[in-house]
């Protein structure tokens, strides 16, 4: 399926909004949002500030992560009537860790197009500020809520080559800082909160630093992570294992443990045993 984006089909438009500052929206936005026969939105009360500042009078309909499954038909029906709508959430841009494809995929697969217009979103400021290199890198938002499936996502991320972007609540940040600390060891790091706005704040050093610094932060919060890679894991998996076998387990027992914790090979961690031996 090809889309046309400016044919005569009436259109979906995501459009992003400010992550804090709420000048930090682009003139063709605000046009979009002045134009469509509808804006839908994951919080109303949220959107109606910025509607306000800027004037704008339109129909705000409801769409959240709870309702998508009963609102797409509202959005199609709209667009078989042959007007454009727009789809906002609370900060920044649809589906980037928000509501919205559910939406646009049943928009599309309605065969009408769905058009994402450029703006505010958390990920690259945080990544330009972070003294971390930016030439590749990977946004993988947030972790899993349930603390088992959190350290497999870090493990899993830890034989990434390159620059790792988090998406954190503020309740959640230590325990975080501290899974990555067990798993990648205490790393580059740099966290930025509350971006664009009055107390933004960026922290710029190790993870260990970073736990010593954090206690109750509050907005919101970005984790960028300083290069994971295999070599990082496999030292902090060998550390372990030469602990078990100096605290009396047999060395095969020991490999095979930690081999399958780390996903490191059992040849490479005995290879270093070796190594040590000698």
């Amino acid at each position: 399926m090809i889309q046309k984006s400016y044919d005569d089909k009436p259109k979906l438009y995501l459009v992003p909004t400010p992550i804090g500052n709420l000048e930090d929206i682009s003139m063709r936005s605000l046009t979009i949002l002045s134009e469509v026969a509808a804006i839908f939105s994951e919080d109303t009360r949220v959107t109606k500030v910025l509607l306000n500042k800027y004037n704008i009078k339109n129909k705000l309909l409801s769409c959240h992560k709870f309702n998508e499954m009963e609102v797409y038909p509202q959005v199609i029906n709209i667009l078989n009537e042959g007007k454009s709508v727009a789809l906002v959430t609370d900060r920044g841009t649809p589906l980037i860790s928000d509501p919205g494809f559910i939406v646009a995929q049943k928009v599309i697969e309605a065969n009408f197009n769905v058009v994402a217009l450029p703006g505010a979103s958390a990920l690259l400021p945080a990544l330009n500020m972070s003294n971390i290199k930016s030439d590749k890198f990977l946004f993988y938002g947030f972790l899993s809520n349930k603390e088992s499936e959190s350290l497999k996502e870090l493990k899993m991320l830890n034989n990434i080559n390159f620059t790792i972007i988090l998406y954190e609540s503020p309740h959640r940040l230590k325990k975080t800082l501290q899974n990555i600390s067990k798993i990648m060891g205490n790393i580059k790091i740099s966290i930025s909160r509350e971006i664009t706005k009055l107390y933004e704040e960026v922290f710029r050093g190790n993870v260990e630093d970073a736990l010593d610094y954090y206690s109750e932060p509050k907005g919101e919060i970005v984790i960028v992570l300083e290069n994971s890679n295999i070599k990082n894991n496999t030292d902090i998996a060998f550390k372990e294992f030469i602990e078990l076998v100096n605290n009396n387990m047999p060395s095969k027992d020991a490999l095979k443990y930690i081999s399958k914790k780390y996903d490191v090979s059992k040849n490479l961690l005995y290879g270093m045993y070796e190594e040590v031996k000698k």
